[in-house]
């Protein structure tokens, strides 16, 4: 009976898996399916989504913890709170009671063990849906910082072919939209937020809250120091963006040194002692042979 029980659970959590991969593998961003969406959705669902994230922004000032941390993955909506914490009471709730279960299955003699699976359970089911939007923070902000490089170099060429930034960065957002689609989207709410009466530093302040890069927080204390000290914005851009872009090459260069020790304990552990069989077992069995026809 016991091992029908394994089985079943065996089975349940291969079946679990297998669908959370091919869902994650659906779930891919397909350039052609994102512009097939935004034409479907029209003017009508774009300015809704621009007003749900209007709204965030339009309190972000009062918005403390947990809603402004959504924000930062993408989750905007009015119920991202309740939903958050929905997910982690029904998780907690979930596997508390397999984790229960399993342990009547498989001890049923140890009932102390009872208490303390379930408890465990709970707390991996509450811990769940944080690492998951803290992965998605993590995701999302990478792919931001990939994106200010570039972008901060058509904006200084925008700036000096003579557009004013407003104008510079609405063009940037309608020409990037497929190709940096994230950096796209916040940077049509900055334009947004210009529009409807804020400062252009305020603007991007919000824009590095919402995002928590720290590359658009430069940004943003770059435009503010130019308004205050009358500097070229251009040439506030040229050196911001020189920088950023120095800054990338290290990044780069430093991932490169760390590949060599990173590499370390897979030749080690894992490459290593297969080459050892290769190379020694003949020998070895050679030896065992020898060995067993001397003492006959």
């Amino acid at each position: 009976m016991i091992v029908y029980y394994i089985s079943s659970l065996v089975f349940v959590a291969f079946f679990l898996i297998i669908f959370i991969f091919l869902y994650s593998i659906s779930k891919r961003k397909d350039p052609v399916k994102l512009r097939l969406k935004d034409l479907k959705e029209g003017e009508e669902g774009k300015a809704e989504k621009v007003k749900r994230a209007l709204s965030l922004v339009a309190d972000s000032d009062k918005s403390k913890g947990t809603k402004v941390w959504l924000a930062q993955a993408g989750y905007r909506g009015p119920q991202s709170v309740s939903n958050y914490y929905g997910a982690r009471l029904l998780l907690a709730l979930l596997l508390g009671i397999v984790s229960v279960l399993l342990t009547m299955v498989l001890q049923p003699q140890s009932s102390g063990i009872i208490p303390l699976a379930g408890f465990a359970g709970i707390l991996i089911g509450a811990f769940i849906p944080k690492v998951w939007v803290s992965q998605l923070i993590i995701r999302k902000r990478e792919e931001v910082r990939r994106s200010v490089p570039n972008m901060l170099d058509l904006m200084v060429v925008c700036v000096e072919a003579g557009l004013s930034l407003h104008a510079a960065i609405q063009k940037i957002a309608d020409e990037s939209k497929n190709t940096h689609r994230a950096l796209s989207h916040e940077l049509h709410l900055v334009n947004q937020e210009i529009l409807i009466g804020r400062s252009r530093t305020d603007a991007f302040r919000n824009l590095a809250r919402r995002t928590g890069v720290e590359e658009l927080r430069s940004l943003a204390v770059m435009l503010m120091q130019a308004d205050k000290l009358g500097v070229s914005i251009a040439n506030s851009l040229r050196v911001l963006a020189d920088s950023l872009r120095t800054k990338r090459a290290q990044k780069a260069e430093e991932a490169a040194h760390k590949t060599a020790v990173k590499l370390v304990f897979p030749l080690v552990l894992l490459i290593f002692p297969e080459l050892l069989v290769i190379l020694l077992a003949p020998a070895l069995i050679n030896l065992f042979k020898a060995l067993t026809e001397m003492a006959k």
